[in-house]
Order: C-alpha cells, then sequence, then structure tokens
C-alpha cells in the first residue's frame, strides 16, 4: 500500500512551507527565553511534540489496481503543493504456511510532482482531490501504460465515484498527467510504484526490464516522460496537433522508439526571403491511417485524418493562399488534411526519412 509520508513539519512541499516553518520555530525559541519557569518549558514541548505527532499522520493507499482501491486510498494534493513525497509499502510473506500471521511490509520511498522543471514546478491544481491508479488502453501494447489521478466529483471521497471522476489533465488541458511506465522503470524516485505495480500483478518484471533497457538506450528519464505525451504505439491511434508549431512525435516499435519532426504545418514564403512560417493557427485531433486510394493499393502509405477540431483554425496571414508554390494544406476540416491541389499529405513507409520509419513502425 501507498502512504504519504509525513515529517515534523509536512509532506507537501510549495515554495513557502521552509519560510513558514523556519519562522514558526523561530518564535518557540523567543518564549522560551521568556519563560524560567521548568513548568512552562516542559508544556512548550508537549505542545510541539503533539503537534508533530498529529503531522505524521499518514493517509495510505493499498493498490493502484484501480479494481481493488478501497475508500481509504482517496488522496487530497489540492491544497497548493508542488511536489508530494509518499511512502510505498509492499506486503513480504516470509512464513506462507502461517496463513493466520499477517505479511511484514517493506516501505520504499516515492517523490511525485504535478508540472515544470525543479524550480518552476506549478502546483497541483485546487480539485486534485482523488486516487492514483495505473491506467492502461487495452487497445494499446502493454509498454504504453502510466500511473494517472482520477479526479473525483465534488464531495465525493469514495470509491463508488471513480466512474463518474476524470482524469488529473496537463495545464494545457489535452493531455492526462501520467507517469508513463518506460519512466518509472527507470528514475530511482519511482521504486515504490514499481514495487507496488509488482505487488498488485499490473506488470511483470520482463516488461520492467524491457521499459529499463528501452529508456536507458533512448533517453533519460524525465525526457522519456515528456516524450510520452506524444508517443505513438499503434496506427490510428489519435493525437493532437498543434498548426502553430513543427511537433515532434515518437513512435514504439518492436525495434526501439523512432522520432521524427511534422514539418507540413509550415510554408515557405518565397517573398519573404524564403523564411518559413506558419499560415495557420489552432488544435485538432488527427491521426495516421492507411491510405486507400487505388494507386496505393498494396504499397506502405499513410495519410493524416482531421477527427475532430478543438480549436479555431484560424488564417495568420490574409495573403496567403493555399495551392501556390511551396504551399501547404488548406484550412482543415474534418476529414483528410489536404495539400497544395487539394491533394492528400501521404507518407511513404518505405522511404528514408525519420517520418517514414515511423510509419513503418506503426504499420
Amino acid at each position: 500500500m501507498l502512504s504519504l509520508w509525513r515529517s515534523s513539519s509536512c509532506i507537501l512541499y510549495s515554495s513557502h512551507s521552509r519560510f513558514k516553518l523556519n519562522a514558526h520555530h523561530l518564535g518557540i525559541h523567543r518564549w522560551q527565553r521568556r519563560c524560567n519557569s521548568s513548568d512552562s518549558v516542559e508544556s512548550i514541548k508537549s505542545t510541539t511534540t503533539a503537534k508533530q505527532k498529529r503531522n505524521r499522520t499518514r493517509c495510505k493507499v493499498s493498490t493502484l489496481d484501480p479494481s481493488r482501491l478501497q475508500d481509504s486510498d482517496f488522496l487530497d494534493l489540492s491544497n497548493g503543493i508542488s511536489r508530494a513525497r509518499l511512502v510505498a509499502s509492499t506486503p513480504i510473506l516470509l512464513h506462507p504456511s502461517a496463513s493466520s500471521s499477517p505479511p511484514e511490509r517493506r516501505r520504499y520511498p516515492i517523490s511525485i510532482h504535478y508540472h515544470g522543471k525543479t524550480r518552476l514546478r506549478i502546483p497541483f491544481p485546487a480539485h486534485t482531490r482523488g486516487f492514483l491508479y495505473y491506467h492502461r488502453d487495452p487497445e494499446l501494447p502493454p509498454i504504453s501504460g502510466a500511473l494517472r489521478f482520477r479526479v473525483m466529483p465534488d464531495s465525493c471521497t469514495t470509491t463508488s465515484g471513480f466512474g463518474a471522476g476524470t482524469d488529473l489533465m496537463l495545464p494545457n488541458g489535452r493531455a492526462p498527467w501520467s507517469i508513463w511506465l518506460v519512466t518509472i522503470a527507470n528514475a530511482s524516485k519511482y521504486i515504490g510504484v514499481k514495487q507496488l505495480l509488482l505487488s498488485d500483478g499490473l506488470v511483470t518484471p520482463e516488461l520492467l526490464e524491457h521499459c529499463k533497457h528501452l529508456g536507458a538506450r533512448f533517453g533519460i528519464p524525465n525526457g522519456l516522460n515528456q516524450m510520452y505525451r506524444y508517443t505513438l504505439f499503434r496506427l490510428e491511434q489519435p493525437f493532437v496537433l498543434d498548426l502553430s508549431s513543427t511537433p515532434r512525435i515518437s513512435v514504439v516499435g518492436p525495434q526501439g522508439i523512432e522520432r521524427a519532426v511534422l514539418t507540413f504545418t509550415r510554408v515557405r514564403n518565397e517573398e519573404r526571403s524564403g523564411r518559413y512560417f506558419f499560415p495557420y493557427s489552432g488544435h485538432c485531433v488527427v491521426r495516421f491511417e492507411r491510405s486507400l486510394a487505388p494507386e496505393h493499393a498494396g504499397k506502405h502509405v499513410a495519410v493524416i485524418r482531421v477527427l475532430e477540431i478543438l480549436t479555431p483554425i484560424v488564417s495568420t496571414d490574409p495573403t496567403y493562399t493555399p495551392g501556390h508554390k511551396g504551399g501547404l494544406f488548406r484550412m482543415p476540416t474534418v476529414g483528410s488534411l489536404l495539400v497544395k491541389g487539394y491533394r492528400p499529405i501521404t507518407v511513404k513507409a518505405d522511404s528514408d526519412s525519420h517520418l517514414s520509419r515511423c510509419v513503418n513502425f506503426l504499420m
């Protein structure tokens, strides 16, 4: 089980916690100097000790398996903290034959944060009340699993509301907060999560070993977790496309990880010294899918289909006309992305570009 680890002050860290703690201790020392009687000193010690004991109260999580969560696993990370230090407690059955003996437990530290680099971390949102759990899409391979946080509806603190809850989202609101299994396997601060996943039977030692080798070859732990938000595991897996950028995607295949930059969102403006610019802005949900065009029969060719418009697609340059030399696609609507001449954007999987190798992995 997983328990929140409280020190004599607090287990949940914000940018002001250290200052408040030091100021609190300074006030106690001044008060002690003003008091000459031993009874007063003993009273101060008793009050401080009682406060420390209250702060050591532990919120415990018994599992990361969503089907086995208990009401006591409820966590509240909503009080302005940016990092939570946790302790995972997993059972160790020393005497299997003695079924009446409760198993001993081994503890492992865990540290999780919401978003941002060490000195610029954003606190968990005010609504972060719910359950840590392990998520895996059954349509994706086991390596795609990740730790998530299920936010409960208002005033609901029991597992009965799990189905009505929603996953905690990142600040941009377009991807869930998550810690990828490959990151968990490669970062020592997640050893507690790893032990819980093994104890719950949610992953196998062989899968973790595969994730460890894959992560060691293709990036540092923090970089891996950021990569996960733009990682595809199968053809036709939806992802968000930002039209005002050149998004980077990663694809996990049987031979490793392949990465590519999607450059078709920009065009070269010959009238502006050949500089690149983005003719449109906005966000849409897209996916790669196999081309069904007659001329692509029997070939590994993919097209990109727009599934949903998330934010309005607007033109950034009224003078830009799709179809000119060097033009991109017309303003995206639900359907295939189109290049100049209104032909679908195609990617040949048997070519030698990074994007082609990504599509080849997916196919």
